[in-house]
């Protein structure tokens, strides 16, 4: 059994349902897709007791606003969007109140989870939505999403509330130098441009999605030719003709033919999504300390 919680009033820039994904499937084409940022999600379920890999609701930026059908437990996490409901801690939401996030100030992505988890169609064993592949389709307005009884929030007396300790409360304005490790093509480059991408100061392109992050910064000479297609896996930094690197991201093909410099540490690969358009950053070799690298 379900009940109806929350009412999409306006979908904002972009909004959708994801969870951990569905990872195993790139032989067929498929790619991984789920949350963005994966730090932040698991911070909602673990908030409210939900298993890790239970749905959420992913915002893209600002202007989503949702109305509560059903009162419940709610945790808010990731950018921060100025909701009008506190982020990083357990929160009630009462039938008729609405949840808004009007304004990006810092991040990308927002997540919202639910006591219980929303209960969603799945497709190949996961829940989230991969549109470019037909695979469950954005939110909408006026769309109605459902949450399972299975579970309910109880606090154990006299604990009031919960919330995330400071220490894992990120500042996506200043995010740490991203790991990276060598790349299929690594030695294929030249030392100026391996030396060069470290030295380098990065931001993420306006022309990115869940597909990939283009990277803005000096370009580099790219001088190696384009391979063979051959398997990528999500954080694979690639270097096309032009010389700008992409990221490929939770949504990105599963095979290319550019040559890949490195692959973004999985475990920072959540700090990466969250960088919004003009926040600098930089890499460094996951397995020395910030150097010149050979």
């Amino acid at each position: 059994m379900t009940h109806e919680t929350f009412r999409v009033v306006r979908r904002g820039v972009g909004m959708s349902i994801q969870d951990a994904g569905r990872p195993g499937l790139a032989r067929f084409g498929i790619p991984p897709s789920g949350v963005m940022d994966d730090h932040a999600a698991a911070w909602a379920n673990r908030l409210l007791d939900n298993p890790p890999v239970a749905p959420v609701v992913e915002i893209l930026m600002q202007g989503t606003h949702l109305e509560v059908l059903r009162t419940c437990w709610i945790a808010i996490t990731g950018a921060d969007a100025r909701c009008n409901f506190p982020r990083w801690r357990i929160v009630r939401a009462h039938a008729g109140e609405g949840l808004v996030f009007p304004l990006l100030q810092k991040g990308l992505w927002t997540y919202v989870a639910v006591e219980g988890g929303f209960s969603t169609p799945c497709w190949l064993g996961s829940a989230s939505v991969y549109p470019r592949g037909r695979i469950g389709r954005a939110l909408g307005d006026g769309d109605v999403l459902h949450v399972g009884t299975e579970h309910q929030l109880s606090l154990p007396p006299p604990v009031a509330g919960r919330l995330v300790s400071n220490d894992e409360i990120r500042d996506y304005q200043h995010p740490p130098a991203i790991r990276l490790w060598r790349g299929p093509q690594w030695d294929l480059f030249p030392r100026e441009d391996r030396s060069s991408f470290f030295q380098q100061t990065w931001s993420v392109s306006a022309q990115s999605d869940r597909v990939g992050y283009r990277l803005e910064g000096g370009h580099l000479s790219s001088e190696v030719k384009q391979i063979i297609s051959e398997p990528v896996l999500v954080g694979s930094v690639q270097v096309p003709p032009g010389g700008q690197p992409i990221v490929t991201m939770r949504d990105g093909p599963t095979v290319g033919g550019y040559p890949k410099i490195g692959l973004v540490d999985p475990a920072d690969l959540s700090w990466l999504a969250q960088c919004r358009p003009g926040v600098p950053f930089q890499f460094r070799l996951a397995d020395q300390p910030a150097s010149s690298p050979d």
